[in-house]
């Protein structure tokens, strides 16, 4: 295993030690606007992001997501065949993140530290020695038990769309609305905005990673310990997306997301292509009111 490292500023990719893995961090770009869509406090942070190849396999992005004094989202990433609960390779994106802030103490000011000529051969450096430290501790690690959150389940948001476009979706938990007035309106526009945010990042995904995004996992340093982490799932149904935002107990959060899946799955409406009619697909609501149920 030998991991590929990034570090992002906002809206700009400083530094990508490896060329053929720039398009899979641009996910965590496309990812950074989601939650400053849905999260204006700025308290979600960025952890992780699970993605599926039908050759390569299983790929995770792993991220120390940190909010600099002047509030600006900063990244340090790495990929890899990361095993799932693996300490080791957040152990490395810490040490990753430290050497750096060693050199560059102004993580404010990184953006204009990485135009100086030597800012890529001094990350670089790090990278390298990272890869040497954590190489044979990752390949050796043994994964005892599995991470599971044990908060109330609870399901934040549901939704189907197709090409970008949202069929049906809904709002489970208004207090994401914490900035709008709790109208119908409000509500519906923000949900239909949080479902066209989800289908880009799936299909920018597909699109220049060649990939499926499966999993985004997000820490809420303002809730409390049992529900402060929260999932974001991604599927797909015959070219159709599905997605869910929840918190609680992933594996069992999971299981329930399978479940809702191949429910619908047997549906006659994803059997057909999309024309453009939203009619065919308002039933669908049925199933994003069965699956709440689960959760209750």
């Amino acid at each position: 295993m030998i991991p590929s490292f990034s570090i992002i500023l906002e809206n700009d990719i400083l530094f990508c030690s490896d060329d053929k893995k720039y398009n899979a961090f641009e996910i965590i770009l496309f990812t950074e606007k989601l939650l400053r869509s849905i999260n204006p406090g700025n308290t979600w942070r960025l952890k992780k992001i699970c993605l599926k190849h039908k050759k390569f396999g299983k790929e995770r992005i792993i991220v120390e997501h940190i909010v600099t004094k002047a509030g600006q989202n900063l990244f340090f990433c790495s990929i890899g065949t990361f095993s799932v609960g693996s300490i080791e390779s957040f152990k490395m994106l810490k040490d990753f993140s430290r050497q750096v802030q060693v050199q560059y103490a102004e993580l404010d000011r990184l953006k204009f530290s990485a135009e100086e000529p030597t800012f890529k051969d001094v990350i670089q450096l790090i990278t390298d020695y990272l890869k040497d430290k954590y190489l044979d501790p990752l390949e050796e690690e043994i994964i005892y038990e599995k991470t599971i959150n044990n908060g109330k389940n609870a399901i934040l948001y549901a939704g189907i769309s197709t090409q970008g476009l949202p069929l049906v979706s809904q709002l489970f938990d208004i207090s994401l609305l914490s900035y709008l007035d709790k109208t119908n309106e409000n509500i519906e526009l923000f949900s239909s905005d949080l479902s066209a945010k989800l289908a880009t990042i799936s299909m920018n995904t597909q699109i220049r990673v060649k990939t499926k995004i499966k999993e985004i996992h997000i820490e809420d340093t303002q809730s409390n310990e049992e529900n402060n982490k929260k999932i974001i799932l991604f599927g797909t149904i015959n070219g159709y997306s599905v997605d869910f935002i929840a918190t609680g107990n992933f594996y069992k959060v999971k299981a329930i997301f399978k479940q809702f899946k191949s429910k619908m799955a047997l549906d006659s409406a994803f059997n057909e292509e999309f024309s453009g009619d939203l009619r065919p697909f308002k039933h669908l609501m049925w199933y994003l009111d069965e699956v709440v149920k689960e959760f209750d």
